[in-house]
């Protein structure tokens, strides 16, 4: 395959942080996640752990995004006043979208990679994974030990998370997360088996370019 990079968005739950593993492993490409977190890390001397926390606590607290940042819900670096810790992380991020794409070939899941690589020299193929509620809060329960979530609390994890990727998409991009223009393509994963997923999309990606 030619120089290609993958972005992956995803619904919690749709199992898009597997497939994009399953990609990169056929592909023999890297594969970053929550590789991004221990990035950051490193280039801001700031704590891992406590960077993961963070991360968690804006996840299942929504408030920052409709209360705190519901006047100011454009991007960080067009003008606006306030200035977050989280927007600091997202500089960073997008800082370390672009070194890591500058290095060759891979997967990146999540960290709006769609819109920050949009408009660069880097080929991009971006993917959008999405699934019903039932599917996701299955596959939810049987991955425990991935997502780190207790089977009540399913379906509660399940709505915050969407909740949150989507404030924070529309927030750092101005554009609606999970909106198929944004992407080259969508899919229901709860209609395939990983496997099947990770096909369509590399065969996908290879028309593509």
């Amino acid at each position: 395959m030619n120089n290609i990079i993958i972005t992956i968005s995803r619904q919690y739950g749709s199992g898009g942080r597997n497939i994009g593993k399953l990609i990169a492993n056929k592909l023999n490409i890297n594969f970053y996640d929550k590789e991004f977190i221990e990035i950051v890390a490193k280039r801001t001397g700031m704590n891992k752990q406590y960077l993961e926390n963070m991360e968690e606590k804006f996840t299942n607290d929504n408030l920052f995004f409709s209360a705190f940042h519901k006047e100011h819900f454009s991007s960080p670096f067009s003008g606006h006043i306030k200035y977050s810790t989280l927007d600091k992380m997202f500089e960073i991020q997008s800082e370390v979208v672009k070194d890591i794409a500058n290095k060759g070939n891979c997967v990146i899941i999540g960290r709006c990679a769609n819109f920050i690589l949009k408009n660069t020299k880097h080929k991009c193929f971006n993917v959008f994974v999405h699934a019903h509620n039932k599917s996701r809060i299955e596959r939810i329960k049987k991955e425990y030990g991935i997502y780190g979530v207790k089977m009540e609390e399913a379906e509660t994890q399940l709505i915050n998370t969407d909740k949150y990727r989507s404030n924070y998409y529309k927030y750092y991009t101005g554009m609606e997360w999970g909106d198929m223009v944004n992407y080259n393509l969508t899919i229901d994963s709860g209609c395939f088996s990983d496997e099947n997923v990770c096909n369509i999309i590399i065969e996908a990606a290879k028309k593509r370019i």
